[in-house]
């Protein structure tokens, strides 16, 4: 009975201060575009990848991690990586907006998904390409409930990359819309993945695309 009483009071919570965020978001007029990237020019525009390298160890990337799939210039395979962004200079703000497409390749069993914004936890979900396992999103990872795998995705039958390359749902799209308050005049915004396997991008991996940070004033 406690456990329930707690669950639903952590989602009236969460219901609450999303109403509010999106109320205040509503009258926010001025909107600049702190950083946008749909990756078409090879070009990471300033972005950091973290990952496993080919010596075993784990550090910055050193090559462009940008490739074409299903015809769109992406950032990634990436598996238990990262991609890290810092801005020194924000223009005078009340609320941040992080954009992007996030695309799950192949075998994804309510695995982690996480973003940070200024090193606080702003998702921590799970998502699922296998139609007999649950996912977490769209809500946070362990909070007691789970929707079907590809609930709220925009394409859940895209091709997959290598494991699930000839099967039925072997990619799937969602379209990640977050926005935070804010008015620092500096931002850091990392985004990564967790779960088995490791370093194995042909089982599980993840790109984004048309990434864009927004800074909203009154």
């Amino acid at each position: 009975m406690l456990r329930l009483l707690v669950t639903h009071f952590y989602r009236l919570s969460l219901f609450i201060l999303v109403m509010n965020l999106a109320s205040c978001t509503k009258d926010l007029t001025n909107v600049e575009i702190v950083y946008q990237n749909d990756f078409n020019n090879k070009d990471l525009k300033g972005l950091g990848v973290a990952g496993w390298l080919s010596n075993g160890g784990f550090g910055i990337i050193p090559y462009n991690k940008i490739f074409n799939y299903n015809n769109e210039m992406v950032l990634g395979r990436l598996n238990n990586s990262s991609i890290n962004m810092h801005f020194d200079t924000l223009p005078p703000h009340s609320v941040i907006r992080v954009e992007y497409d996030l695309y799950l390749h192949d075998t994804w069993n309510n695995n982690l998904f996480v973003m940070q914004v200024d090193g606080d936890y702003r998702l921590i979900t799970g998502f699922s390409n296998d139609s007999t396992i649950q996912q977490a999103y769209p809500n946070w990872f362990n909070n007691g409930s789970t929707s079907p795998a590809g609930n709220q995705a925009q394409e859940i039958y895209l091709p997959g990359l290598c494991s699930r390359k000839n099967q039925k749902r072997g990619s799937s799209l969602y379209r990640i819309v977050h926005s935070v308050p804010h008015s620092a005049k500096t931002l850091s915004i990392s985004l990564s993945d967790a779960g088995d396997p490791i370093n194995d991008t042909c089982l599980r991996s993840w790109s984004i695309d048309n990434l864009k940070i927004v800074a909203l004033k009154n």
